[in-house]
């Protein structure tokens, strides 16, 4: 048995304990040390979506420790993360999760979880990042929760001369842009000096138009926000304009590389983190999150 968040069907959100089967060979279990918000779990919350049974367990950012791994793949003990591409009971909100031993990444023994947690985000901004076709002078963020903090961080970790600036209504994450490096705006002062690049990480409706509006003609749109309205987007606005449009999501080789960025240099990502919260406070907490959203990323720990 092991502690976990448990959804039920009509989206009633609470702290229980599940059953969690033996490992087999080719199979590990970790002791979830922390896990992170996403903006996918609080959509989750929402809607319901994606979700493909009850009660369900959220949780894909996981960092931890191997506690029991008959296979020998890993030693008890070892430090990890969890590739979530790929099976796991439950979700990482809870106190253990079952996986396929090919999920675990190994960490350094001087990496803290609550740093390498941040590598499956970190891995989904590297990607994104390497959807741009050409490095940028200038670049501007539309959004700044922890997706787009991540995203200048990589930015500005390949390319230390580029001038990032940040479009982002609310005062903490404003904050937080400015204590990272970031140049915060008005999409106005943005439209007086366009930059070669847009991050769309805000998703708002209307925002992919404002995206593209406010790029230098032959520059790059790169969208990661999963907006969900539709957006009236003209062609020959592109076409003329010679503009370029990348979407990005999730990552395909990149989670070993973020593990070792952030062993690196773990400080440097480490105000991306503005707030802990125990398991059977996280029911409470997440509902206030739907209506108030974080600075920054969110961990829950068992």
């Amino acid at each position: 048995m092991t502690d976990a968040l448990l959804l039920d069907q009509d989206l009633a959100l609470w702290s229980g304990r599940i059953a969690l089967p033996a490992p087999r060979p080719g199979q590990m279990v970790v002791r979830v040390g922390w896990s992170g918000v996403c903006c996918c779990d609080l959509h989750a919350l929402r809607t319901g979506d994606r979700v493909t049974g009850w009660p369900a367990t959220l949780g894909h950012e996981v960092a931890g420790t191997v506690e029991s791994c008959p296979g020998g793949e890993l030693p008890a003990g070892s430090p990890v993360v969890i590739d979530p591409r790929g099976p796991a009971h439950p979700g990482g909100f809870a106190g253990h999760v079952l996986i396929d031993a090919g999920q675990a990444v190994a960490c350094p023994d001087g990496l803290e979880a609550a740093i390498a947690v941040l590598a499956e985000p970190l891995a989904v901004a590297m990607h994104a990042v390497s959807r741009i076709p050409r490095p940028p002078e200038r670049a501007a963020i539309l959004g700044y929760g922890p997706t787009g903090a991540l995203i200048q961080l990589e930015l500005t970790r390949r390319w230390p001369d580029v001038d990032v600036a940040v479009v982002e209504p609310d005062a903490s994450r404003r904050e937080l842009a400015c204590a990272l490096g970031a140049g915060v705006v008005s999409r106005d002062e943005l439209a007086g000096r366009p930059p070669q690049l847009v991050v769309d990480a805000a998703g708002y409706p209307g925002s992919l138009a404002d995206a593209l509006a406010l790029c230098q003609n032959e520059g790059t749109v790169l969208v990661v926000a999963l907006g969900r309205e539709p957006e009236l987007i003209v062609p020959a606005g592109l076409v003329e304009r010679g503009l370029t449009v990348a979407g990005s999501a999730g990552f395909c080789g990149e989670l070993t590389d973020a593990v070792t960025v952030l062993a690196a240099d773990p400080d440097r990502y480490r105000p991306v983190v503005t707030e802990a919260v125990l398991l059977d406070e996280a029911p409470s907490r997440l509902r206030e999150l739907l209506g108030s959203p974080s600075p920054g990323k969110i961990l829950i720990r068992p």
